[in-house]
């Protein structure tokens, strides 16, 4: 029944990741403070708000962290690790902390990930309509230029050519390598 795993597992990682991603750009649109309104801030308000609501009464901010959207992006992860290892039924073979550190690397990586998609929209965009407005467009910058302005000081354009994407491009992919690949393989 390797097909109904693999199909399974498939589904439970569409379903999760979905829910993880949607989590993650809240934190990150309220960190960067992008403009919420707006047809897709107004979405992923609406969806994560049943959520975070009462999580915020229960755990207040810390400094300028929304600790509750952290912490729902944790359990998103770890719900999800648990689901794929009952799955693959290994989840016996894994201890609390080992799963609690997959959860914790998730999150990370797809982080570095939602950095990773909204420079690729910026630079898509740049190619196809550089002046024009979209919610997409307005969210992806907002959320990638502080990231790519300090590259730009690092790396200024050459010859009209922008390469601090690229820069932060290799950086990301970088930190996935020596912070997230180790946590995933961490013997615990």
């Amino acid at each position: 029944m390797p097909y109904i795993q693999n199909a399974s597992s498939y589904l439970v990682e569409v379903i999760f990741n979905l829910a993880l991603y949607t989590v993650l750009f809240r934190f990150w649109m309220q960190w960067v403070r992008a403009d919420f309104r707006n047809q897709i801030g107004q979405f992923i308000i609406s969806v994560t708000n049943p959520a975070i609501v009462p999580l915020r009464r229960l755990i207040p901010s810390i400094g300028v962290i929304d600790t509750a959207t952290v912490l729902l992006a944790i359990a998103v992860a770890l719900l999800k690790t648990i689901a794929l290892l009952f799955i693959a039924n290994a989840l016996g073979s894994y201890s609390i902390l080992k799963i609690l550190t997959l959860a914790i690397a998730a999150v990370l990586d797809s982080s570095i990930y939602v950095f990773i998609i909204a420079i690729f929209i910026g630079i898509i965009a740049s190619w196809v309509a550089p002046q024009s407005y979209h919610p997409i467009l307005s969210i992806a910058r907002s959320i990638s230029e502080p990231m790519l302005a300090p590259a730009r000081k690092l790396l200024p354009p050459m010859g009209g050519i922008d390469f601090s994407a690229m820069l932060v491009l290799v950086f990301l992919r970088v930190s996935q390598m020596l912070v997230i690949a180790p946590l995933y393989g961490l013997k615990i």
